[in-house]
């Protein structure tokens, strides 16, 4: 692949989200009331534009997730993570942000 058919990859830490009864999102638990941090990268057909921790993206199943961290990956190693489908341009609560960046530096 020639150097003009590479793109920006960025490697981005998040956690699923749910949409509560009033409309804020939640961090997602899973059956073992845990939270776990995950991660996904941009991909070649990723739509929207990255502006920062908190805001929302949809995986390629469609599963909501709030990013707490983006870092450079090497275009060379973009297949050792799932790519992401779009970034959405909601943003979760500061204390949802909050509590998501306390377990990513669990996990880091």
């Amino acid at each position: 692949m020639g150097k003009k058919d590479q793109y920006k990859v960025l490697k981005l830490y998040g956690i699923p989200v749910d949409a509560d009864p009033s409309g804020n999102y939640q961090l997602r638990t899973d059956a073992n009331d845990q939270i776990k941090v995950h991660s996904w990268r941009i991909g070649k057909h990723t739509k929207g534009k990255y502006t920062g921790p908190g805001q929302l993206m949809l995986t390629e199943n469609n599963l909501t997730v709030v990013i707490l961290k983006a870092e450079p990956m090497a275009f060379k190693d973009r297949h050792q993570e799932v790519p992401m489908q779009r970034f959405l341009t909601v943003q979760v609560t500061d204390e949802v942000l909050a509590r998501g960046l306390g377990l990513l530096k669990e996990f880091l």
